[in-house]
């Protein structure tokens, strides 16, 4: 009879505690979607407008909502009235999809967006040229080598067995988001190795000034190759040169984009007088013939 009654007070307490409770009704998600984020350029100053941006960073009023892999359906707890979604371009740095870093040298993305908290669920679709960001003024951008200029921007080292050659068959071929026509392009850099001549090493011919204290040296690079290709910094001392390859990057048979942060590098050989770039290649054992094709490299770095 004690163990009945117990079990009754006990179902009574949970029973009044439930009806005493009051139930909050979840907050309505709204959607964000997002196919894709773009880059737009000044091309004379600023190059192609060619990019590989990979992620969007969220941030709605001033707290971090997270990173997507675009393209991105986004769940948002808006509140009531006006909200302010912040976007930033990310990228693989390195090439690595496990790198996935901001791009800092890209403006981010300011939206103002309505919420409301009664009727069905929202989807938000941005206008698409509303998802375009541009360099930021704080950085240079360098165009290192467009291949159609007079002259190379590079020169093979004592180590090199080959050079580039402009290549005026194989072109990359690219129309910016809302264009009309594709960029101009009139070669690209093609670097040929073969067992009579398996090294390339190449620097740019201009050593550039990096200050100190930078957080992001972007190396911006649209390739496509049959082998490894090796991208680093050579450091001016007047007693030598010191040097070494940042990322190696992997045979990719289309155009590809890749962006190299060189900080590290940058960091590992402070006080120099200058800064070069380097291209490092040896031909493979497994290819009779190696074929770099190079393009649109640029070099993008805090003011």
């Amino acid at each position: 009879m004690t163990k009945l009654l117990f079990k009754g007070l006990s179902a009574l307490i949970i029973l009044l505690g439930l009806v005493a409770c009051e139930t909050d009704e979840a907050a309505k998600p709204t959607y964000l979607k997002i196919d894709a984020i773009h880059l737009s350029t000044n091309y004379a100053e600023q190059g192609s407008a060619h990019e590989q941006i990979t992620t969007v960073w969220v941030n709605l009023n001033g707290q971090s909502v997270g990173a997507f892999e675009l393209p991105a359906t986004i769940p948002l707890i808006l509140d009531e009235g006006s909200n302010t979604l912040r976007l930033e371009a990310g990228i693989n740095t390195n090439g690595i999809k496990s790198f996935r870093a901001i791009n800092a040298s890209f403006k981010p993305i300011i939206l103002e967006v309505d919420g409301n908290n009664a009727g069905p669920i929202d989807t938000i679709i941005p206008d698409p040229s509303d998802l375009t960001v541009t360099y930021r003024d704080f950085y240079n951008v360098i165009v290192l080598e467009d291949f159609d200029k007079p002259g190379l921007n590079f020169e093979r080292t004592n180590f090199s067995d080959t050079n580039f050659v402009k290549d005026g068959d194989s072109l990359f071929i690219f129309t910016p988001f809302g264009a009309s026509s594709p960029e101009p392009n009139t070669n690209s850099g093609l670097l040929v190795l073969d067992d009579l001549n398996p090294n390339a090493e190449l620097r740019s011919v201009v050593s550039y000034n990096i200050p100190a204290g930078v957080q992001n040296i972007y190396l911006e690079v649209t390739y496509r190759s049959n082998m490894d290709i090796g991208f680093g910094l050579i450091a001016n001392y007047p007693t030598g040169n010191q040097s070494d390859v940042t990322a190696v990057v992997f045979p990719k048979a289309e155009w590809s984009k890749i962006y190299i942060n060189l900080v590290t590098e940058f960091q590992a050989f402070p006080g120099a007088n200058g800064y070069q770039l380097l291209i490092r290649a040896r031909k493979p054992e497994t290819i009779s013939e190696g074929r770099i094709y190079l393009d649109n490299l640029k070099l993008v770095y805090e003011k």
